[in-house]
């Protein structure tokens, strides 16, 4: 107990010559860096798809392999990479030799590539030529009104095209480019939004002019109105003089969009009723066919909900007359 203080310090002493000679000892270590590619021709394209990362061995101090362990873990870092310059690239497939050379190790002057002792390191590339096109986008996403509301239209992407630039046979194969799927409900009032495109499906090296896309939707609340004192015509071959319809004149009702409603009139509601199909149903009373005509802007599957006639159906009536009629008084009657 008398010479603790001297067996402390001879622990200590100990323990840092240990250090001194673990720090001046080569170790190595098998770590994944990125793979870059750079000073590519602006008018080429990598068109395959060669790996994000490789797995390599490096060697160096212990301190510094402690530090760079700690590195290569962040996705983000770029100080440690394999990079391939393919200023002097040519078309077509190739097979490149990566060693030293390619090795980059930024603030790790000490630390070097270790290249394989039974196989060589390469990476495959197929380089093309570069082309821009647009290409459709399409809408993934999910839209759902509130409870008394409707959506009115096909939302409105905008742009409804991106202009992507990469590898010609990689972007003739590219069809749509789909937004992500997000997914908004009890939606009570028109909006824009903005929606993230999904590149997960893009082929390697493809570089899309944006990221996101406007969605406009079109949300109106749900109403109905009455059109009173619509004329039904009934068209056909008939005798005009012995066949008529009763009532004369129905009213429709429409359920659809507040807006939709207030672009419609009277005048743009038509009632059909065909002779012939009295016989054809073998019935006296049908319901007449509605023929409603709304501006081209209008989605009518969307925006139109319901048409209700009130009374539903009208009926064929046939007038008693002592007299024959002759070929004259046919005619057809026109709409």
């Amino acid at each position: 107990m008398g010479n603790i203080v001297l067996k402390i310090t001879a622990l200590i002493f100990g323990i840092a010559l240990w250090f001194l000679v673990i720090s001046q000892k080569d170790f190595q270590l098998s770590v994944s860096v990125p793979l870059n590619f750079v000073k590519l021709p602006e008018t080429m394209a990598i068109a395959s798809k060669p790996p994000h990362s490789l797995h390599i061995t490096v060697e160096g101090k212990s301190w510094d392999l402690i530090r760079l362990n700690n590195i290569v873990n962040d996705p983000k870092q770029n100080s440690i990479a394999m990079v391939v310059d393919l200023q002097q690239a040519e078309l077509g497939a190739k097979r490149i030799h990566l060693d030293s050379k390619n090795f980059v190790s930024a603030g790790f002057p000490d630390i070097h590539f270790v290249e394989p002792e039974n196989q060589l390191l390469f990476v495959d590339l197929d380089i093309d030529t570069r082309i821009t096109r647009n290409v459709p986008i399409k809408s993934v996403a999910t839209f759902t009104a509130a409870q008394g509301y409707l959506i009115a239209d096909e939302p409105a992407i905008s742009p409804e095209e991106l202009l992507v630039s990469g590898a010609r046979n990689a972007l003739t194969r590219i069809i749509d480019i789909p937004t992500d799927s997000s997914f908004f409900d009890t939606l009570h009032a028109s909006q824009e939004f903005t929606i993230p495109l999904d590149f997960s499906n893009l082929p390697a090296f493809v570089s899309p002019s944006d990221s996101s896309v406007k969605i406009s939707v079109n949300i109106q609340k749900m109403s109905s109105r009455t059109y009173d004192s619509i004329p039904v015509s009934l068209i056909g071959f008939f005798d005009r003089q012995v066949y008529s319809l009763e009532p004369k004149s129905l009213s429709v009702e429409i359920t659809g969009g507040e807006q939709v409603l207030d672009s419609i009139t009277a005048q743009n509601i038509e009632l059909v009723m065909e002779y012939n199909r009295f016989a054809i149903e073998d019935a006296d009373s049908l319901s007449p066919t509605v023929k409603l005509t709304l501006p081209a802007h209008i989605n009518r599957e969307m925006a139109i909900k319901a048409i209700q006639l009130k009374p539903e159906k009208v009926t064929l009536r046939k007038k008693e007359t002592k007299p024959v009629a002759t070929a004259d008084s046919l005619e057809e009657v026109a709409p």
